[in-house]
């Protein structure tokens, strides 16, 4: 049975799952995929950088986490069409970035 997701929500378990990679990652990315409004999918992308190769995962301060968290939220409500990427370096989240993309019906064909 598939479970129904809402329109402009991140699933409580999928945010969940999120928020403990984003712990882990020292280097990379988490992103978010939206069509028709709805999550389809989440990427998790890590990078190592030889530079500074690290085994240990560095405590993240939960205040901090709580706080990305109802960003992540936020930006994500009023995404239709496009992803929400979360940029992680050396441990921390230095960036979060929406890639907006608008479908087009009735044109010169059907979408885009």
């Amino acid at each position: 049975m598939a479970k129904k997701i809402s329109a402009g929500k991140i699933p409580a378990e999928v945010l969940k799952f999120v928020m403990n990679e984003l712990q882990k990652i020292q280097n990379g990315e988490i992103i978010f995929i939206a069509q028709d409004g709805y999550l389809m999918q989440v990427e998790v992308r890590q990078r190592r950088r030889i530079a500074d190769w690290q085994e240990e995962i560095l405590p993240r301060d939960e205040k901090n986490l709580s706080v990305l968290e109802k960003n992540i939220q936020q930006e994500f409500s009023t995404l239709d069409y496009g992803q929400l990427s979360i940029k992680i370096q050396k441990g921390r989240v230095v960036q979060i970035e929406r890639v907006v993309r608008q479908r087009f019906t009735g044109l010169d064909g059907e979408g885009i």
